[in-house]
């Protein structure tokens, strides 16, 4: 007997079909009766039985229908049986559009496997704003995975032509709350989707949602077109101004006729934290905020005045939270930066490799943010250059005639710690007549600088081998003025730092991780020693949950994969020699290969 897999013969399967049509058509020796509303049909028990789960457990059991060979069906109008009788015996199509929801109905309720596979093939490829309200209730009722699946996949990629229908107006929260979450939303603004689901909320009772019928005004007088038409004169004073007098709230909005009865304004906080409310334009935040809804609910007065703060900042700590992490459709990618030779950048969505071509540096490098704007310093023994990646390229916008051996941004300024010398150098880019400041300190053998709040700790390495330490010293920038914080049991060698939405952390190459505080005083907090092997450790970043550690790890034995309330996996950036720290950046995804 042959191994191989035995395949249908074309010919021979279109030969027995149309056999099974011919005896069908001559209703010879039909053993079975159906009965539909009173009237008789005819058919083969071994057809029935052999398409439907349903027939054959009816007619494999002892039950009166088998003893009499004849089955009374409920629920079935005849038409949809004699329909789906045709199809058995000829193979013939048997779904049209004003058809397929009973037919899907009736095979379903008889279990016809293959024929609930072909309804819901044939609903998938027909959804439509027209048919999406309809199909989503009968998939609902049914219990059609395949069909709810393909229904949300319409959802997204589809959002900007539903979301001014009554079908995405009449989604119940939980539906909602899934789609504007979702990374493959398809939109062309963050802003669609937060005036989205104010209209949301403000569209009616919940109780009585299913039997209204949508207001003919609504498009005209929903919150993106009111928008459109009111951020001709929006400017970046809104943060500014959020706590200004009543009176002006009463004017700052075109929407404070919203009502605040509306049984849906429970549920407006959770679905803004559902949003990626930090990637909204300052105008739809202006306008979100003066709303009637947003200024009668103080949690959600919170999370927009975060979301300004963000803007403002510029991503400042160097960590994404979930409301600014960019959806799939996003013209930008979160990548980590590091450089040699050649500008490699790693996905953390897709987790890979990714380079940019033509933009690699022979020269050692350390590369920075500030204000979301990517710089690098390459430095050799004769001195530094700094540059600006813009367009694509690489621009020089000073230098410095010293090494440089730690290079951050702090506030508006990029600071160069000087190799030998104990010096700063600090420079604001976007200063059009600033100029090179240069301070000297007192605080010998630095390996280590990072921004905290509104100071810079500098970490300096404290004796040798196992003994060495980190002393640490808060340099307050504004004052010029130095102080002694604490000194660490742990090596400051190949230190990085990392944020998650609350804290900063430390990181050194033994694997000690410090958790910094700052109450009244700024406190470490030793958390765990999270790997037992030495790391030449280049960056460190935290993406939703998981721990990014890139540098070279000669062998790697023990770690800890998770730490409660810090992150959930630890990834390992494997590198060979590279030339730069590690640092996270949103890169054009035109310019990664």
């Amino acid at each position: 007997m042959s191994d191989t897999k035995d395949f249908p013969h074309k010919k021979i399967s279109r030969g027995i079909v149309r056999s099974f049509e011919q005896f069908w058509k001559d209703h010879e020796h039909g053993d079975f009766q159906v009965i539909i509303d009173g009237e008789c049909i005819r058919c083969h028990s071994f057809l029935l039985a052999s398409c439907s789960e349903f027939f054959r457990c009816l007619l494999r059991s002892n039950m009166r229908e088998k003893l009499e060979m004849k089955v009374d069906l409920q629920n079935i109008p005849l038409n949809i049986f004699q329909l789906i009788l045709k199809t058995l015996y000829t193979g013939c199509e048997l779904l049209t559009k004003d058809n397929v929801l009973e037919v899907w109905a009736a095979v379903h309720q008889l279990q016809f496997d293959f024929l609930i596979q072909h309804c819901e093939d044939f609903v998938s490829k027909n959804i439509s704003p027209d048919t999406l309200k309809t199909y989503t209730k009968h998939a609902k009722f049914l219990q059609s995975k395949k069909v709810s699946q393909n229904i949300d996949k319409y959802l997204l990629e589809n959002f900007m032509t539903i979301r001014n229908r009554e079908t995405f107006l009449q989604l119940d929260v939980k539906e909602l709350s899934k789609l504007i979450e979702s990374d493959e939303l398809i939109v062309s603004s963050e802003d669609e989707v937060l005036y989205s689901v104010y209209d949301w909320v403000s569209y009616g009772d919940m109780t009585t949602a299913k039997d209204q019928e949508i207001d003919k005004s609504l498009t005209a007088n929903n919150l993106l077109t009111n928008a459109i038409e009111n951020n001709a004169n929006t400017n970046s004073k809104f943060i500014s101004t959020v706590n200004d007098d009543d009176s002006k709230k009463e004017t700052a909005s075109p929407f404070s006729n919203q009502t605040e009865s509306c049984a849906r304004t429970v549920h407006l906080l959770q679905l803004l934290k559902a949003t990626r409310y930090c990637l909204i334009s300052e105008g739809c935040l202006k306008n979100l905020f003066w709303s009637a809804l947003t200024q009668s609910n103080t949690e959600v007065k919170t999370i927009l005045y975060e979301a300004s703060m963000f803007k403002l900042l510029g991503n400042m700590n160097r960590f994404w939270p979930t409301a600014a992490i960019h959806r799939d459709c996003s013209t930008l990618e979160h990548v980590g930066i590091v450089g040699g030779f050649t500008l490699e950048a790693f996905s953390f969505l897709r987790n890979k490799w990714l380079h940019v071509p033509d933009c690699g540096f022979r020269a050692n490098v350390k590369f920075t943010t500030l204000k979301d704007q990517l710089y690098a310093c390459c430095s050799d023994r004769d001195g530094a250059e700094v540059f600006h990646f813009l367009n694509n390229e690489w621009d020089i916008v000073t230098f410095s005639n010293t090494q440089v051996h730690l290079f951050l941004t702090h506030d508006k300024c990029l600071y160069m710690f000087s190799s030998g010398k104990k010096t700063v150098e600090i420079f604001q880019p976007h200063d059009p007549g600033g100029t090179t400041q240069q301070v000297h300190h007192s605080v010998p053998n630095v390996k280590y600088a990072m921004s905290f709040n509104n100071s810079i700790l500098v970490f300096e390495s404290v004796g040798k081998g196992d003994t060495s330490k980190a002393r640490v010293h808060c340099w307050h920038v504004d004052k010029n003025c130095w102080k002694r914080l604490a000194e660490l049991d742990c090596s400051a060698e190949h230190m990085t730092s990392f944020c998650d939405e609350h804290y900063a952390y430390i990181l050194n190459k033994s694997g000690h991780l410090y958790r910094i505080e700052h109450s009244e005083t700024i406190q470490f907090t030793f958390i765990k020693k999270i790997w037992d092997f030495q790391v030449e450790l280049k960056g460190a970043v935290l993406f939703q949950t998981s721990l990014y550690v890139c540098g070279t790890c000669p062998g790697r034995d023990t770690y800890i994969p998770e730490v409660e309330s810090i992150y959930s996996s630890l990834k390992f950036l494997d590198l060979i020699a590279p030339k730069s720290n590690f640092i996270p950046f949103l890169m054009p995804k035109t310019i990664l290969k």
